[in-house]
């Protein structure tokens, strides 16, 4: 993927998250031009929660032992319409699905 694919799935997905603001557990609107399927569209959404997750885990561990309910919470916080998609369109078995683990 280049620079340009990259962006535009950073795009794609910053605007399913804008239209969730309103409605999380609505049905997301997938761009057949970036993602071939919702679950491709799901799997993006989850790296990036995973991605914002790592970067502050390991962020935490700098400064000692890391309490990981609090920075999940903190992100949580921080990223409520991304957390509250997922939660919504993301059930057990669908991340079993999909290749993923909550």
């Amino acid at each position: 993927m280049g620079w340009a694919d990259h962006y535009r799935r950073r795009d794609a997905l910053d605007a399913v998250l804008r239209d969730a603001r309103r409605d999380p557990s609505a049905p997301l609107i997938v761009d057949p031009d970036v993602f071939s399927s919702l679950n491709e569209l799901l799997l993006a959404l989850d790296h990036r929660w995973q991605n914002k997750l790592t970067a502050r885990m390991e962020a935490a561990a700098l400064d000692g032992p890391v309490d990981e309910h609090l920075v999940t919470a903190e992100l949580a916080a921080d990223e409520p319409v991304l957390r509250a998609v997922l939660d919504a369109h993301l059930s057990l078995s669908s991340y079993r699905t999909v290749g993923m683990t909550p």
